[in-house]
Formats: structure tokens, C-alpha cells, sequence
């Protein structure tokens, strides 16, 4: 059951990277700042897709990718705030039940955002995201 996690800065021009490993390979893609708006297109003949976009500028939205044999809702989301892009997805098939969230926090995380949402979760869970921690380390 491999991952690939990918900050892609636009997947508009690399969508040809997806048929290239390691995301050929990979059974989930959690992307951020896929630049996609609404109505941007992406399909793969073995991928479901579950996205967020950022309505109100450039830049950000979220995408998690899954295989079609397995299915998937998602369960909480954050689009527009000016910090903070949050998807979580649960994860069910006949053997496998667990949750993926993907986050991008462009100028660094405060877990208290979304603490409430993360303590209440009573099943696996994979947390991929670009955290621009640095800057919060730093200070900045």
C-alpha cells in the first residue's frame, strides 16, 4: 500500500509526471498546492479523486488520490481560510478502515486549529502535509 506525498506547486504542466513512478507505483497521492480552481479536470483510469481549491486567490488546493476499488468519503475540510487548507478522507474496504488528512499551512501550523477534529478520531489515521514549519520554528 504505497504513499506519495508531493508539494507540486501546479499540477497543471507535470500532469504527465503522474504517469511516471514513484506516483505510477503509488496506490494514494496526497498533493499540495495543486493551483487547481472548481473546474479544472483530472482523471485517471485508476484513481478516485478528492479535492479542495482556493476560491478566494491563487495558489493552494488539495488533492488526495485513491484507488477506485476501494472507496472513500471525505470527512472534514477547510478551502478558504487565509492559513490553513485542511481534506480528510476516510478509507474503508472489506479489510482496511483508516483515515488520511492532508494539510497545507503556508506560513506554518497551529495544531489548535484543527485539534478538536484530530481528537475525535478513533481510527488509523496518516497525516501528510507541507507545514512550513520553519517559519514557525524560526519565529517568523
Amino acid at each position: 500500500m504505497p504513499f506519495v506525498q508531493w508539494n507540486c506547486r501546479s499540477l497543471r504542466n507535470k500532469k504527465i509526471w503522474l504517469h511516471q513512478p514513484p506516483f505510477s507505483t503509488a496506490d494514494f497521492w496526497i498533493f499540495q498546492e495543486t493551483f487547481f480552481k472548481e473546474d479544472d479536470n483530472l482523471s485517471h483510469r485508476n484513481k478516485i479523486f478528492f479535492r479542495t481549491h482556493r476560491s478566494n486567490r491563487l495558489g493552494g488546493g488539495l488533492l488526495i488520490g485513491i484507488p477506485k476499488i476501494i472507496s472513500g468519503r471525505v470527512i472534514y475540510s477547510i478551502e478558504n481560510a487565509p492559513n490553513l487548507e485542511v481534506l480528510a478522507v476516510e478509507i474503508q474496504s472489506k479489510n482496511l478502515n483508516f483515515i488520511i488528512i492532508n494539510i497545507y499551512a503556508p506560513h506554518g501550523f497551529n495544531i489548535a486549529s484543527i485539534k478538536r477534529f484530530l481528537d475525535s478520531l478513533i481510527v488509523p489515521t496518516f497525516i501528510f502535509g507541507d507545514f512550513n514549519l520553519q517559519k514557525s520554528f524560526l519565529g517568523r
